[in-house]
């Protein structure tokens, strides 16, 4: 099937994609230590509250609210209410215990004051003014109740999620199955690591970005190496692709050069539903579908290889995985110097976002020319520039995507 010949914006393209692509539907039920990075197929529904239980959030001494007198007063202490090794009776007026971070508040008690602000004589505690009633009490059920949805089916799941379900005391959860993308970089030029470079050639650089890029986002990886420009070894490569995964991703072969066959091979075992994308850099970038797996050829210069990926391609792969929210998470950022930029595409520079007198700012990494490695090595974010922006002014606020978080 014939691809469309108009290009799309970038935004168009993203909202192609949320009705072009179908999620994976198989399911499996995995044990929690080794769920890390698949997504949930349900929503997970508290089975316990969160707390437990009333317990402190200070290392003080617990006691009932209404003991409290404006000006201070003193209580004895009567035991003690450690994590794990609760106090069992129940307070009486006049009465406190010596409690532990986490441990169980005890019947009859409803505030603790901390050690800092106390003074023990023996078993005499003297309490200060200013008092109130509840502080550092953390009250059963304030995060989730019993019975309510404490994670959301589509999560992708990382180490706090890991910890949290450890929390709720759940063995294993139901998730989604993998991903599998089985990817491959077409060219005569291109040549393996290890061997020396023969004139006129250049080491395959992608396979590996596309590799690294794809199981750093919790994908399963399929590597079918360099296949060389002929029609025969794409076709098979292709079918062999198609076969054992849901996506495939090549790297060259999109443009328009006489020698770039991609384009013939995928329409004859399937569909290209679109050619180019209106973005720099990374302007040819092809979709559809081969079988029952989605295709997506990226550009063959590795800097373009590589953004494509991070603004479209991993979107549409979130999708196929279930992911709830594949959006792009942006944060702002004043520009300090000019920046070149024609209107009538999207770019995506690369920057470096920093922090000066506690405000986000951003600059530029250096050459934004689609063939310079350098600044994408030296980058910390992307800066975006929608179709209708012009050059960049010093001072002006800008959108960036930060290629780093807490947890990628």
């Amino acid at each position: 099937m014939s691809s469309n010949s108009s290009s799309k914006s970038f935004e168009e393209t993203l909202e192609f994609l949320k009705t072009y692509v179908e999620p994976v539907k198989d399911t499996r039920l995995v044990p929690l230590s080794e769920s890390l990075s698949y997504f949930l197929a349900e929503d997970i529904i508290c089975p316990i509250n969160i707390p437990a239980f009333d317990n402190s959030a200070m290392d003080g001494w617990a006691f009932s609210s209404k003991d409290i007198l404006p000006e201070g007063f003193t209580l004895k202490e009567v035991g003690s209410s450690f994590a794990g090794h609760p106090f069992l009776g129940e307070l009486k007026t006049g009465e406190c215990v010596r409690i532990m971070t986490g441990g169980k508040v005890p019947e009859g008690a409803d505030t603790v004051v901390m050690q800092e602000q106390v003074t023990a004589h023996a078993k005499e505690i003297a309490f200060p003014s200013g008092v109130k009633k509840g502080q550092n009490v953390r009250k059963k059920a304030e995060e989730f109740a019993k019975g309510a949805v404490c994670m959301e089916k589509g999560t992708r799941i990382m180490p706090p999620h890991i910890n949290f379900l450890a929390t709720l005391g759940i063995p294993e959860v139901l998730v989604f199955r993998k991903v599998r993308v089985a990817f491959f970089s077409t060219g005569d030029e291109l040549q393996s690591l290890g061997s020396p470079l023969k004139d006129g050639h250049i080491y395959d650089s992608n396979r590996y970005a596309i590799r690294a890029l794809l199981e750093s986002a919790g994908f399963e990886t399929k590597d079918l190496g360099i296949v060389k420009d002929n029609p025969e070894s794409l076709k098979e490569t292709f079918q062999k692709a198609a076969d054992c995964a849901d996506a495939v991703i090549t790297s060259g072969g999109v443009s328009v050069g006489k020698a770039d066959f991609t384009r013939t091979v995928v329409e004859e075992l399937g569909e290209l539903v679109q050619w180019q994308c209106r973005i720099k850099p990374g302007r040819p970038l092809a979709i559809g579908k081969i079988g029952e797996s989605y295709f997506f050829g990226l550009p063959g210069n590795p800097t373009a290889t590589q953004i494509t990926f991070l603004v479209i391609v991993k979107q549409a792969l979130q999708l196929l995985a279930n992911a709830k929210d594949v959006s792009m998470q942006y944060a702002e950022a004043e520009a300090t110097e000019k920046m070149k930029k024609r209107e009538g595409h999207t770019e995506f520079l690369r920057g470096i976002l920093y922090t000066e007198n506690g405000k986000a700012k951003v600059r530029s990494a250096g050459s934004q020319k689609t063939g310079a490695s350098a600044s994408m090595i030296t980058a910390n974010c992307l800066i975006y520039l929608p179709e209708d922006h012009g050059p960049v002014q010093p001072g002006e606020t800008l959108l960036v995507v930060p290629f780093q978080g807490v947890y990628q």
